[in-house]
């Protein structure tokens, strides 16, 4: 009997155990969501760089600035690849995502 409990109990903290992803359940913070719409620079991309990134790189602030560092490969060689920057810490990944369809989209100014 005292199997079957030990057992029982030590099932129930394993299920206990278990790890969410994030962006699943906070869908709406830090710029998460619905990745299906067309991203724009806007709405989306120049918020999230004013926020993160125009602190350490403020040349970053203009469309003109971004686009001299995407083009050139750097931006997604540090976010979207090795994802160390932002300095502070990376990106979620519904951050990511929604950067990675708007550099793959041409980094439209929209």
């Amino acid at each position: 009997m005292k199997k079957i409990f030990g057992i029982m109990l030590l099932l129930s903290f394993l299920a206990a155990c278990y790890k969410d992803k994030e962006e699943l359940l906070y869908p709406n913070q830090f710029g998460g969501g619905d990745t299906s719409t067309v991203i724009t620079y806007n709405g989306f991309v120049k918020p999230l760089v004013n926020t993160r990134c125009v602190a350490c790189h403020a040349g970053y602030g203009d469309y003109a600035g971004l686009k001299v560092i995407v083009d050139n490969g750097k931006f997604n060689d540090r976010v979207i690849v090795k994802k160390d920057m932002p300095s502070g810490g990376s990106l979620d990944a519904t951050q990511i995502a929604k950067l990675d369809k708007w550099l793959k989209a041409g980094a439209p100014n929209n």
